[in-house]
C-alpha cells in the first residue's frame, strides 16, 4: 500500500510524542514494505533542510530517519488553524492535485491542527482515511478539556458548553458552535477513528455520541528501548525522572516545589525536554532548578537519550496538571521496568490500576512531597511497585493492528 501520514509538525522542528508515535508508525510501515510519506507544517521553514516539493509550490521534500516528508508552510494556511478548522480553498485545490500524483491507498491522520485543508482535501479526493485522537484537538478549542476557569470539562456537549465556558473575542458562541460542526464533519468523513486510551475514547464518546471510536494503544519500540542500557551504578542515588515538553501544563513546577519541601531525601531529579511557551514562567522554572543542588536539567533530547535516561531512573514522574491522553514516555518506562508516580488525571491512572506505581492528586504539593518520601524510605513499596509494572504494546503490534484497518477502510471505500 501507498500510505500518507498528516499532522500539525515534524521533526527536526518539532519532536513531541505525536511527531515519534508517526516516525514509528511509518517506520513500521516501511518495513512491511509499504511506501510511505508524511505531510505536515513546517512553522519556522529555517528549520528544516530540503527541496522544493514538485506539484506543490510552497512546500518543501525532506527525508527524516529514512521517512519522505513534505512540509507545507505555516504562512501558506489560514491564521486561525492553530485553533480552528477553517479551509483554503485553493491549497485544497492544490493538494487534492497532488494527492492523486502521489497514488495513495489511504490517509492517516495523526493530528488535525493546522492540516484542516490536508484533511479536507484528502476526503474530497475519495481517500480512505484512518484519523488517531492523539489529543483533545478536535472536541476542544484548549485541547486539554480545561475550560478559563481551569476546571476539567466534560466535553463540548454539542458546542453549547464551549460558548458558555470559553468564548473569547476572537471565539465567540456562533465560532464556537461552528467549529463543532467542522470538527464532526471531518471525524465524520474518515472511515475509522482511533483512540490511544480508554479515557479519550470515552471522551471521544461523550463529545461525539453518534460516531464510534477504536482503541489502539501507541506502541513502544522496545529493540531501541534495550540499545540504550549502560553499566549499572549501584552506588547513585535513588533518581526520579521527569521527561516532557517544560510547559506549565506538565506541572514541573509541582514536583520542584515537593522535592525542595524535603531538602533531606537523598533524590536525585533528572528534567528532560525542552522549554517551551512564557518566558517568564521558563525563568521561574530554571530559577527554582538551580535552588536545589539535588536537581539536573538536561534539556532537549533525542530518543536514544531518553532511552539511556530511563535505563538510569528509578521512578518516572508525571505530575501532570492536564488530563494526559496516553503519556509514551509513562509506556517507554515501564518496557524497562521503571515504576511511575502520576497524576490523577487522565489515562495515566488507569494504565497504573494494575499496578507499577501510584497516582497522586493533581497540583497538590504537600501529596507529592508525602508520596516521594514514603518511596524513598520504603524499600517493600518500590520492589512492590517494580513488580507491578508490565509489559506494554510494542510498536510492531501497534503497526500490525493499524495495517488492519488500513486495508479495511481501504476495502469499504472500493465497495463504497
Amino acid at each position: 500500500m501507498r500510505i500518507l501520514y498528516i499532522l500539525h509538525q515534524f521533526y527536526p522542528e518539532f519532536g513531541g510524542g505525536t511527531e515519534r508515535v508517526a516516525l514509528n508508525l511509518a517506520r513500521m510501515a516501511q518495513r512491511a514494505g509499504h511506501a510511505v510519506r508524511v505531510l505536515a507544517c513546517m512553522v519556522d521553514p529555517a528549520r528544516h533542510r530540503g527541496v522544493p516539493c514538485e506539484g506543490l509550490d510552497g512546500a518543501v521534500d525532506t527525508v527524516v530517519d529514512g521517512v519522505p516528508v513534505t512540509l507545507v508552510d505555516r504562512a501558506a494556511l489560514p491564521a486561525s488553524a492553530e485553533h480552528g478548522f477553517e479551509v483554503d480553498e485553493a491549497l485544497a485545490k492544490r493538494l487534492t492535485v497532488w494527492l492523486a500524483q502521489q497514488r495513495l491507498d489511504v490517509v492517516h491522520v495523526m493530528h488535525t491542527m493546522r492540516m484542516a485543508t490536508a484533511v479536507a482535501a484528502a476526503q474530497r479526493a475519495g481517500l480512505p482515511t484512518v484519523v488517531t485522537l492523539t489529543d483533545f484537538f478536535p472536541a476542544c478549542l484548549r485541547v486539554n478539556l480545561i475550560d478559563q476557569q481551569d476546571r476539567f470539562c466534560a466535553g463540548p456537549a454539542l458546542g453549547q458548553a464551549c460558548a458558555r465556558k470559553c468564548q473569547t473575542p476572537a471565539w465567540p458562541a456562533a465560532a464556537l458552535a461552528a467549529r463543532y460542526q467542522h470538527a464532526h464533519g471531518l471525524l465524520a468523513g474518515a472511515a475509522v477513528r482511533v483512540a490511544p486510551s480508554r479515557f479519550v475514547a470515552e471522551r471521544y464518546r461523550e463529545a461525539f455520541p453518534d460516531l464510534s471510536f477504536h482503541v489502539i494503544g501507541h506502541g513502544v519500540d522496545l529493540l531501541a528501548l534495550a540499545r540504550g542500557r549502560s553499566a549499572a551504578t549501584p552506588d547513585r542515588p535513588m533518581t526520579l525522572g521527569f521527561i516532557g515538553t517544560l510547559i506549565e501544563a506538565k506541572g514541573l513546577q509541582v514536583l520542584l516545589q515537593a522535592l525542595a519541601s524535603r531538602p533531606l531525601l537523598p533524590l536525585r531529579l533528572q528534567v528532560a525536554g525542552a522549554f517551551h511557551g512564557p518566558e517568564s514562567f521558563q525563568q521561574r522554572l530554571r530559577t527554582t532548578m538551580a535552588a536545589d543542588a539535588r536537581v539536573q536539567c538536561l534539556g532537549p533530547c533525542t530518543a536514544e537519550q531518553v532511552a539511556r535516561l530511563l535505563h538510569g531512573i528509578d521512578l518516572l514522574c508525571l505530575p501532570s496538571l492536564v488530563p494526559e491522553t496516553f503519556s509514551l514516555v509513562l509506556h517507554e518506562a515501564a518496557a524497562v521496568g521503571v515504576p511511575a508516580l502520576v497524576s490523577d488525571l487522565g489515562a495515566p491512572p488507569q494504565v497504573l490500576a494494575a499496578g507499577g506505581g501510584m497516582a497522586v492528586p493533581a497540583g497538590d504539593v504537600p501529596a507529592w512531597a508525602d508520596a516521594l518520601q514514603r518511596w524513598s524510605e520504603d524499600e517493600t513499596l518500590r520492589a512492590a511497585w517494580r513488580r507491578g509494572v508490565r509489559l506494554p504494546l510494542r510498536v510492531e503490534e501497534e503497526a500490525f493492528l493499524y495495517e488492519g484497518l488500513y486495508r479495511a477502510a481501504r476495502g469499504a471505500t472500493a465497495v463504497a
